[in-house]
């Protein structure tokens, strides 16, 4: 890189780059898989001060604007990635610490017995019952007010952070700090849902009234999540047989999970256990924990594939390539790979194959209409976000949050989540983007190697080299790099457009 004055010492920055990330996605997987009860953040940003420091995040990003060659541009770049989100993070820790805490500690009772925080939404997903649906999440939203509280004072101090730094918004600062053009994207989007809002009210109509029992313009978005569990097909998804068959088709891409070092499967019940699977890359290319709480059923065999594909893209990345390349950057270019396993749970062939069921197609429609949900509130969430974050007003447009989302999904928000369901630097934005590029992906993946690729050795080697650079490209530059192509939403639409009538086939 070009040697100019009071520029870090890189080397030196790079090996506590990899200090701190591991030491950061060790405590968070620690507390988060309910083998540590408080998380403990707070010190590990106080030994690494030098890193998330105002100086480091101002000077990096000065040398961004002013590097010459793309690859000091783009490890800048990713450099101010880190400074400039680290110092935000640095000044919030002890308020993310505080609201672990109180989760931690926040119960309700429903029939005189008492739910977690954390087990609230695997019971709302099982409850058949509406009325005591209802009653949980009423509970509930009085929790959320109570965090709400300390979740609003984190954003006032992040708009602090943003103001020194120049921007005159939220928004306008995540543009320039990842270059993404949120707004045509939103614009994309909108479209989208003009597109498909019809059949979404119609298929899920249909589907609401066969499993809720009512309209879904009369549902809550308490409701959806028992509306989309499935429970009907379990059979098919057992429990005690989830590791092995979802595994398998890694085992004939050549890459069988228990001969990847790297990989390391959690998959016990444990009280304290976040609901919410994720992937801890606790050091890229060495130690990767994949965190589950199985529920039982269909949706546990996808949010396994989806966090083994965040799995074996960081087990994957090539450790030695520089530390700001492969560990932070944008978000998007992970999901991508974690979408591709995650839908193989809607490929026909590979439930026939692997589950040995006869006939999946209703599954596969099933799974579609649930995708067509999860893109119509992201879409949702981002216009949201993207208006919610457009000047320093936040709370004045806290109402806009049950507008957004009420119109895109039709069933009811609640007010009190409009902070809960607010993820930061526009996360919204990277699963969409995501979700465009992960289906781009697949077409180019069935016509290398077959509707079957996910069973050939060649489509593994194939994803073991777009695996390496780890966070290297956004999903942007990886289209362009592996397809010659623009990101284009038209492959996702074509999948989602085209869904024929609701019928019998849609109940579980």
């Amino acid at each position: 890189m070009t040697d100019t004055p009071l520029a870090p010492d890189l080397e030196a920055l790079r090996q506590d780059l990899h200090r701190f990330m591991r030491e950061l996605a060790l405590e968070n997987y620690m507390h988060y898989s309910g083998q540590k009860e408080t998380l403990e953040i707070a010190p590990i940003y106080e030994r690494y001060g030098h890193l998330v420091s105002k100086d480091l995040a101002k000077n990096v990003r000065d040398r961004w604007r002013a590097a010459q060659s793309p690859e000091e541009k783009r490890s800048y770049k990713h450099l101010h990635h880190f400074a400039f989100f680290g110092y935000q993070g640095n000044l919030i820790k002890g308020i993310i610490e505080e609201i672990a805490r109180r989760q931690n500690e926040m119960s309700i009772r429903i029939d005189g017995r008492e739910i977690g925080y954390h087990s609230i939404v695997p019971r709302l997903t099982n409850e058949p019952d509406c009325d005591i649906r209802r009653e949980i999440d009423d509970r509930a939203s009085e929790l959320e007010l109570e965090l709400n509280e300390l979740r609003l004072e984190s954003w006032k101090i992040t708009s602090e952070v943003f103001r020194e730094f120049g921007y005159e918004s939220y928004a306008e600062g995540c543009r320039k700090s990842f270059e993404i053009d949120y707004d045509g994207l939103a614009a994309e989007l909108r479209g989208f849902l003009d597109e498909t809002e019809d059949d979404y009210v119609r298929q899920f109509d249909y589907l609401a009234t066969e499993r809720l029992g009512y309209s879904i313009r009369d549902a809550r978005k308490c409701d959806l999540g028992y509306l989309m569990r499935g429970e009907g097909w379990d059979g098919y998804f057992p429990k005690d047989g989830m590791v092995g068959k979802a595994t398998a088709c890694f085992a004939e891409m050549g890459m069988p999970v228990d001969e990847v070092p790297a990989i390391i499967l959690d998959v016990e019940e444990r009280e304290k256990k976040r609901p919410r699977a994720f992937c801890s890359p606790v050091e890229v290319g060495r130690e990767v924990y994949v965190c589950t709480r199985p529920m039982g059923g269909m949706s546990d065999y996808l949010t396994f594939l989806h966090e083994l594909g965040h799995a074996y893209h960081f087990a994957y990345t090539d450790p030695n390539l520089p530390a700001e390349l492969i560990l932070v950057g944008d978000s998007a270019t992970s999901e991508v790979f974690a979408f591709n396993f995650n839908y193989l749970g809607a490929d026909g062939l590979w439930l026939k194959t692997y589950l040995g069921i006869d006939d999946p197609a209703p599954i596969v429609r099933f799974l579609k209409l649930q995708k067509l949900y999860f893109l119509r509130r992201y879409a949702s969430k981002l216009l949201f976000e993207l208006e919610l974050h457009s000047d320093w007003n936040m709370e004045k447009r806290a109402g806009k949050y049950t507008e957004y989302l009420d119109r895109g999904l039709i069933a009811k928000h609640r007010i009190e989540n409009w902070l809960s369901d607010l993820d930061p630097a526009f996360y919204s934005a990277g699963y969409l983007r995501a979700w465009i590029f992960e289906r781009q992906l697949r077409e180019y993946l069935i016509e290398e190697f077959g509707d079957d690729w996910w069973r050939n050795p060649e489509s593994g080697r194939k994803l073991a080299e777009f695996w390496r650079t780890g966070r290297m490209y956004m999903p942007e530059e990886m289209s362009e790099r592996i397809l010659g192509e623009p990101l284009d939403l038209g492959p996702i639409k074509r999948e989602l457009t085209d869904l024929g009538e609701a019928g019998p086939s849609d109940r579980m």
